[in-house]
């Protein structure tokens, strides 16, 4: 009797195991506040442009692209407040968009497991011959969208580092990471000095590395 007990036990668990990894119970981080700064920049005609994400807790990760003159910011397992955001309509962008999605990070992957992901995605629209330098940091609930810009002559005026990355993980102590993430990272192309992408390379981002 307690070997069909346990074998019953077994079975419900390779039943239901694929139905358990479904489920996100991870805490999302909220996006409560969008503050825009703008100052002179470090030369004439150009604008420093500070954009402030502020959350309560933080985003596992995030991932920037910027493509035809639109700028995508993600945010994983993250979500919108009920608070009003302040929409982003001053220079050097003419649009903003907020939404929240439930994304599959796996379904580029053949083979994976799908799972899904909490996300709030931000998308930005420069106003037209905007050019443009830009990079991302984070400071644990507040992430920054620090750039230069400028609508005449040629930028001066660089913040892109070797060091960024197109996706970031804010989590410490992220050991998982996935062969595809490693991949990604060793093969995304660079330029000549080892900067970042180009503006127009638009990368398919990778599976997400299990959160601690």
């Amino acid at each position: 009797m307690k070997k069909h007990i346990i074998s019953v036990l077994v079975l419900l668990t390779l039943v239901m195991a694929p139905l358990f990894a479904q489920l996100d119970l991870k805490e999302k981080a909220q996006l409560v506040g969008v503050q825009l700064e703008s100052k002179p920049g470090a030369v004439k005609d150009e604008t420093a442009t500070d954009i402030s994400f502020i959350f309560i807790d933080r985003p596992t990760a995030y991932y920037h692209n910027l493509k035809d003159s639109v700028l995508t910011i993600e945010f994983y397992d993250a979500v919108i407040s009920d608070q009003e955001l302040t929409p982003i309509k001053e220079a050097p962008f003419s649009n903003s968009i907020i939404t929240k999605e439930k994304v599959n990070v796996n379904k580029d992957i053949e083979g994976l497991q799908a799972e899904y992901k909490d996300i709030v995605r931000v998308v930005l629209t420069l106003q037209p011959e905007v050019k443009i330098d830009y990079t991302m940091t984070d400071d644990y609930n507040v992430v920054t969208f620090t750039s230069f810009w400028t609508k005449s002559g040629k930028l001066k005026t660089t913040v892109t580092g070797s060091k960024s990355r197109t996706w970031m993980w804010v989590v410490g102590g992220v050991v998982g990471v996935s062969g595809g993430v490693v991949a990604y990272l060793l093969t995304r192309p660079t330029d000549d000095g080892g900067e970042d992408p180009k503006a127009d390379w638009d990368p398919t981002p990778p599976a997400l590395p299990t959160a601690p």
